[in-house]
């Protein structure tokens, strides 16, 4: 039976923006269910009041750090204490630290060093350090890109009928992903938990949806040169044996 993963959103309100709770649980989401949504801040000076409004329509717990100064490591200090609390009571497998705060990276080593999965989110110009004190990390707030208009013409490439264009690339990108897990491959043997969170270390705009599928397994079984293997602790998936990788 798959194991069941319980992801805690911890968000320091006052260093993302409130109009990014959508994206900030879209990306939650994509690691379990989300059993505890807390915001910190000191609301009451104005600090993330954007948390606020998308308190009540996400389900999200308002935690008000109150702040003698103009500082906001009050909140900061709550969060992490929160966080600790959490991991000793086995609350949570998984929790998404959203900041992009240089000061939570102890935070992160103190968590993944107690086994749990650590997931960043955070604006554009998030702490180098940080970033790497986490599992994985995602981008928020990007601005949108808006494609080009072009004239209708017949296209110069004929593709694959019912396959993606980006599906040839998904060989190379998993290889990629695997190799950076290192000694946690058995016979190049991987979680698909674990490959998800590689795949998005290796490429952080990396979705099932880009490779034309709903989920990750999908998108893996539609590539003939992987190979999946369901397990009683969740399924597993390897480059089949004789594959040589061309690196795109």
């Amino acid at each position: 039976m798959p194991i069941h993963h319980r992801v805690a959103v911890l968000i320091d309100a006052e260093n993302v923006s409130g109009e990014f709770a959508a994206s900030v649980l879209h990306e939650a989401s994509a690691y379990g269910t989300t059993v505890t949504r807390r915001a910190y801040g000191d609301f009451a000076k104005h600090r993330g009041t954007g948390w606020l409004g998308a308190a009540a329509r996400y389900a999200i717990d308002t935690i008000q750090v109150s702040s003698p100064s103009q500082t906001k490591n009050f909140s900061d200090m709550r969060m992490a204490i929160d966080a600790v609390e959490l991991m000793f009571g086995n609350k949570a497998d998984v929790f998404c630290l959203v900041s992009s705060d240089s000061d939570f990276a102890p935070l992160a080593i103190h968590l993944r060093g107690a086994g749990k999965v650590v997931v960043g989110i955070g604006g554009q110009q998030p702490s180098a350090l940080f970033r790497q004190s986490c599992d994985a990390f995602h981008i928020v707030g990007q601005p949108s890109v808006v494609p080009t208009p072009v004239a209708a013409a017949p296209k110069p490439q004929i593709k694959p009928a019912g396959k993606p264009a980006k599906l040839q690339g998904l060989l190379p990108l998993v290889s990629a992903a695997i190799k950076t897990l290192g000694a946690d491959t058995n016979n190049g043997w991987v979680s698909l938990q674990k490959l998800g969170i590689a795949l998005r270390a290796v490429d952080a705009s990396f979705t099932a949806k880009s490779y034309g599928s709903a989920t990750l397994k999908k998108a893996l079984l539609r590539e003939p040169s992987l190979e999946l293997q369901p397990r009683d602790e969740g399924d597993f998936v390897r480059v089949r044996p004789g594959i040589t990788i061309i690196s795109a």
